[in-house]
C-alpha cells in the first residue's frame, strides 16, 4: 500500500474514533441538563402513570448506558429517531432543512476566500504600506463583532431603513445576501490574517530568494513558489471552516428566521427535544470529519511532507 494510502486509512480511523467521541460528549451534555423533555411535553396536572408511560414509549426510562447504545445503534442504521415535540422523523426533519443551512454556508464560505486570499495576499506583498495597515485594522473590526450584532446592523440599514433586501427567511436569493454577509464576515479575518502571515513566511525562504536571484518575475515567484505553498494551511482552514460555520450559523438562522438545522437545532435545545439534537450534531460531526479528511488529502498532496509524517 502506498504512503498515501496509509495516510488516508490513518485519518479515517481517527475521523471515526473522534465521531464516537462526539456522540458520547453530546448524550452526555443532554442527560445533564436539568429538567426532562417529557415534562415540557405534559401538564403538570396528568398522572404519573401517564408519566410513565410516556417514558417508557421514548425509551427514557432505561438505564442512561444503555440509552446510548440504543441511540447509536439506531443511528448506525439510519434511524435518527423521531422528534418528541412535532413528532416527525428526525432524519426527514434534517433532510428538510439541511439544503438551506448547505446553502447559507455555501455562499458564506465563497465570499470568504474570493475575497481574503487576494487582499491576505496583496497586504503580504506591500507590508507596512497604508493598504496592509488599514486592512489589518479592518479585519480586526471584523473579528471582533458578534454576529448576531452584525445581523441586526445588517438587518437594520438594509433590510428596513433601505429596503434592498428581505428582512428575513426565504424567498429567493436576495434574501441571502445579509445572513451569508453576516456569516462570513468575521470569518474572513480569519481568512485573511492567515493567507497573510502564511505568505509573509514563505516569502522569507531561501527557495524563493533563490528563484528571485534566477530573475524569476515577481508574478510567477508568487504564483509557483510562494502561492502553492502558504495555501497549504489555507487550504486545510477552508474544510474546517465548513462544519464550523454550519455550527456558527446557529446564531444567524434565528436572527434572519432561515429555515436551516441551525434554528432547529436551537428550538430542540430550548425543547430539550433530545432525538433533534442528537441526530443534527451528529451529522455537524460527519461533516467535520469529511471536510477534515478532504483538507488533509489534499495538503498531502500539495505537501508530500505531511502524509510522510
Amino acid at each position: 500500500m502506498s504512503d498515501m494510502g496509509k495516510y488516508i486509512i490513518r485519518r479515517l480511523l481517527t475521523g471515526v474514533l473522534v465521531v464516537l467521541c462526539v456522540t458520547v460528549i453530546i448524550f452526555g451534555i443532554m442527560q445533564a441538563m436539568p429538567g426532562n423533555p417529557i415534562d415540557l411535553m405534559v401538564d403538570t396536572r396528568v398522572s404519573a402513570e401517564k408519566v410513565a408511560e410516556l417514558k417508557a414509549r421514548w425509551g427514557l426510562d432505561k438505564p442512561v448506558i444503555v440509552q446510548y447504545f440504543y441511540w447509536l445503534g439506531n443511528i448506525l442504521r439510519g434511524d435518527f429517531g423521531t422528534s418528541i415535540t412535532t413528532k416527525q422523523e428526525v432524519l426527514f426533519l434534517i433532510k428538510q432543512r439541511l439544503p438551506y443551512t448547505l446553502m447559507l454556508t455555501g455562499t458564506a464560505v465563497v465570499i470568504e476566500y474570493l475575497v481574503a486570499v487576494p487582499l491576505g495576499l496583496a497586504a503580504a506583498v506591500r507590508k507596512g504600506r497604508l493598504m496592509d495597515k488599514s486592512m489589518t485594522v479592518i479585519m480586526v473590526v471584523l473579528w471582533s463583532m458578534p454576529t448576531f450584532w452584525l445581523g441586526v446592523l445588517f438587518m437594520m440599514e438594509f433590510a428596513i431603513n433601505h429596503r434592498f433586501f428581505p428582512i428575513s427567511g426565504y424567498s429567493g436569493l436576495r434574501s441571502l445576501v445579509l445572513p451569508a454577509m453576516t456569516l462570513a464576515l468575521p470569518s474572513l479575518a480569519q481568512i485573511f490574517r492567515l493567507t497573510r502571515s502564511e505568505v509573509l513566511d514563505v516569502m522569507e525562504e531561501r527557495y524563493v530568494e533563490t528563484a528571485c536571484a534566477k530573475g524569476v518575475s515577481n508574478r510567477g515567484v508568487l504564483v509557483r513558489h510562494v502561492l502553492r505553498n502558504a495555501l497549504i494551511p489555507v487550504t486545510v482552514t477552508f474544510f474546517l471552516n465548513l462544519p464550523w460555520l454550519i455550527g456558527g450559523s446557529v446564531v444567524v438562522e434565528n436572527v434572519f428566521a432561515w429555515p436551516g438545522m441551525g434554528q432547529l437545532l436551537w428550538k430542540g435545545i430550548a425543547k430539550q427535544d433530545f432525538p433533534i439534537v442528537q441526530g443534527i450534531t451528529f451529522v455537524i460531526a460527519i461533516l467535520t470529519v469529511i471536510c477534515n479528511l478532504i483538507g488533509d488529502i489534499i495538503s498531502g498532496v500539495l505537501d508530500p511532507r505531511i502524509r510522510m509524517e
